[in-house]
């Protein structure tokens, strides 16, 4: 067992290190904490030498001391000690994994060859190999149906451009598209047959034949009036007063004398029969054309007039000057138009025939003969028919580019469905999903074998084990989309891999997965050693938790515990204690470090706590942890400690008391002002201490240590000894600043630090 480090001398940051007096000896665990560039790495290469038996170039020259209950190991008999030595640090993950995808050393572990294994295998791998020929005659058949499809939608494309006159391409890949858009449609996009043949029309109609306007007609049929004044007229008579019967039973002897009558006025012969004339007789005649009975004519002639003239005729556009699409439309509007002109002037001629009858016969009382109902309507009707046709015709011709360019779309949407529903009826979905079931179910089948297959690969292959015990490491820290450790060939040699989820070679891991992956590498690889070997092992393992999260922190805590520590008998107790022999543990975390102080044991004898800390520019020391980190779970108090050692130090210009104070100092303001200021995350820093000292006092106490703060410190420090006047004063402002404004904590802070 290493007891402690007497010395060491030229070794990195170790320039002239001496064992300080009363630091406590190893015990089975050992937690070193220690800022970045302190030399916890440089340490642990220390260590790395026993393990390999060599010197470590870049540490040539050095020499050391290390205690051990066998006795001193130095730089001159390290190469024959018995001590075995396993190291994790940043040179094991560079010598033992490659992060670009390529393989790497496997681990290989003990299994239990058998030759009931090898036969479960072959049965496994015959399984396999019969699983995944019923894969490729589903791929094959679904290949298939899928070519058909295809081909289908290839002669599909073609047949729509062609029926439309596309212009432009529409292959495969348009149909395809344009069944996905009507696939998210709710509706089907068949048109009806009149429909979908106007749209194809106007598609096809060419630029020149662009349709021009059609004025639209007009129409305004009467007849239900002229139809009333008939009723009305047709059953009036003339006053009978002085008519003569004669007369008026022959309506065309009346007609014949009433036209003669005035080429006899003032004549005594008859220019008929040149019989003598009486003026009674002509008397009796002008009497018997009264007045009366020739306003009686005159309104029958007047209706009768107005009748012919009320008798509808039109003059329709051209069929031609309509666009094809509305050819047909029109032609059949203009039937009914002509049908409902037509029935409306034959009910005309009967009614003017009604009056003539009137005129031939006025004393004669006579009805009209009934109309048709709605005659005139239906011509209204049909005018509005007409003229609906003309509107939809002209609204093309006003924007015939885009109403093409609607009805190409609607057209072939149309023609898509048409190919869709072709297909729903051939039943190529319903085959690739029943196909798809049977697929996915023999996958399922496929992995279940495979794994049995691993199983079983892994009780023969030395490396099948160890990359199992790395995955299921990967697993528990990364999760279930985790990195992943494939054994491949290479040279006749099993080799190891890291590869995606996917299969693919893993390239451009981050900070995070690398370091899980060399940790689960690291605590695999320690059980290459045989129980009996690993329980005589001192394991040294330096900062295992670079670039992860806090809740992978809990797990490689988890790990580093279930992996190392167990219970054993003692005297009749139980006790925790190493399974190996001792464990090291060095890191700058020290959240990481609280939580495995917490893993036990946990006693000052068996587990005690060291600082590495840079007193100079090539000087570092291991102590004891001091009193303000060991017995606060932060450290906090250890900030405060250095910048209180500093202020009561008499030589403000001590290198070991000036190394820690910078960093010491930043991280102090930054937790201090978060604490008293945690309400707004954004804040700065300087913005937090000038809220809570003043502008003034805050950027004299921030200014000096921003500057000197991170890994040059040291060589800032020792470069600019006019500026240690100022750090005296940046640290007098700041404790003073606590001391005024915040009492209370002051006094807890000397308390915590002066406890021993």
């Amino acid at each position: 067992m290493i007891k402690g480090i007497s010395k060491i001398r030229n070794l990195g940051v170790y320039d002239n290190y001496t064992k300080p007096a009363g630091i406590k000896e190893f015990g089975v665990k050992n937690l070193i904490y220690g800022w970045n560039y302190s030399g916890k790495t440089t340490l642990s290469r220390l260590f790395a030498q026993l393990e390999s038996k060599t010197t470590n170039t870049d540490l040539s020259g050095s020499s050391f001391t290390i205690e051990t209950d066998e006795g001193p190991i130095t730089e001159k008999n390290f190469t024959q000690t018995n001590q075995t030595v396993r190291v994790f640090n940043s040179d094991f993950i560079r010598d033992n994994l490659n992060f670009a995808g390529q393989s790497f050393k496997p681990i290989l572990l003990l299994g239990k060859e058998s030759e009931e294994a090898q036969k479960k295998l072959d049965h496994c791998e015959d399984l396999s190999k019969r699983t995944q020929e019923k894969l490729r005659g589903f791929t094959k058949e679904a290949s298939e149906i899928e070519s058909d499809f295809s081909s289908a939608k290839t002669s599909a494309a073609a047949n729509i451009k062609k029926t439309l006159g596309l212009v432009e391409a529409y292959t495969a890949t348009h149909l395809s598209r344009d069944i996905t858009t009507i696939s998210n449609l709710e509706d089907s996009q068949l048109q009806n047959e009149d429909k979908f043949r106007g749209d194809l029309k106007l598609s096809l109609t060419s630029d020149s034949e662009r349709p021009i306007t059609v004025e639209k007609i007009a129409i305004y049929p009467s007849i239900d009036e002229l139809h009333k004044d008939a009723v009305a007229l047709l059953a009036l008579t003339p006053n009978l007063a002085n008519t003569i019967e004669h007369l008026a039973e022959n309506p065309l002897i009346e007609g014949w004398v009433e036209k003669g009558l005035p080429i006899h006025s003032g004549k005594d012969k008859c220019e008929f029969c040149g019989g003598d004339l009486s003026k009674h007789r002509l008397a009796e005649l002008q009497a018997h054309f009264s007045k009366d009975l020739a306003d009686h004519k005159r309104k029958v002639d007047d209706l009768y007039k107005r009748i012919k003239a009320a008798k509808v005729s039109i003059t329709l556009p051209r069929e031609v000057e309509f666009n094809p699409h509305f050819r047909d439309k029109f032609r059949e509007t203009v039937v009914s138009l002509s049908g409902a002109i037509e029935t409306f002037n034959i009910a005309m001629e009967m009614l003017a025939a009604d009056v003539q009858q009137k005129i031939d016969a006025p004393f004669k009382i006579q009805e009209p003969t009934v109309l048709p109902e709605g005659i005139a309507q239906a011509i209204i009707d049909a005018v509005s028919a007409v003229n609906q046709v003309i509107d939809d015709n002209n609204q093309i011709a006003f924007n015939f580019t885009k109403a093409k360019q609607d009805a190409i779309k609607r057209a072939k949407l149309h023609l898509v469905q048409v190919f869709i529903d072709e297909q729903a009826k051939v039943g190529r979905e319903a085959k690739v999903e029943r196909l798809m079931v049977k697929q996915d179910r023999l996958n399922r089948f496929a992995a279940i074998v495979e794994q049995e297959c691993d199983k079983l690969r892994a009780i023969i292959s030395h490396a099948q084990l160890g990359r199992e015990d790395i995955n299921t490491r990967l697993i528990s820290m990364l999760g279930g989309e985790a990195v992943q450790i494939n054994v491949v060939p290479e040279g006749g040699q099993e080799q190891f891999q890291l590869i995606r989820k996917n299969g693919r070679p893993a390239k451009n891991l981050s900070d995070g997965e690398k370091t899980a992956i060399a940790f689960s590498y690291f605590l695999t690889k320690l059980k290459e050693l045989k129980p009996e070997k690993f329980k005589d092992t001192i394991v040294y393992i330096d900062d295992p938790i670079s670039s992860l999260d806090a809740n992978h922190i809990f797990q490689v805590t988890a790990a580093i515990r279930e992996f190392f520590f167990h219970q054993v008998q003692n005297n009749g107790n139980l006790e925790w204690t190493t399974i190996c022999k001792q464990l090291f543990v060095s890191t700058h975390n020290f959240e990481f470090l609280s939580l495995l102080r917490e893993v036990k044991p946990d006693s000052q004898k068996k587990a005690p706590l060291y600082l590495i800390k840079r007193i100079k520019l090539l000087g570092s020391s291991l102590e004891d942890m001091p009193v303000s980190l060991s017995r606060y779970a932060s450290e906090y108090h250890f900030l405060f400690e250095v910048i209180y050692r500093f202020h009561e130090a008499p030589d403000k210009t001590d290198h070991e008391v000036l190394m820690l104070l910078p960093n010491a100092v930043r991280r102090f303001v930054e937790l201090y002002t978060y604490s008293r200021l945690p309400g707004v995350s954004k804040e700065t820093v300087d913005q937090r201490a000038e809220t809570l000292f003043g502008k003034e006092k805050a950027k004299r106490i921030l200014k000096v240590f921003h500057y000197f703060s991170h890994a040059n410190s040291i060589d800032r420090l020792t470069g600019n000894n006019e500026l240690i006047f100022d750090v005296e004063h940046a640290v007098n402002d700041l404790l003073s600043a606590i001391r005024s404004e915040d009492p209370l904590h002051w006094e807890a802070l000397i308390q915590a630090v002066s406890v021993e």
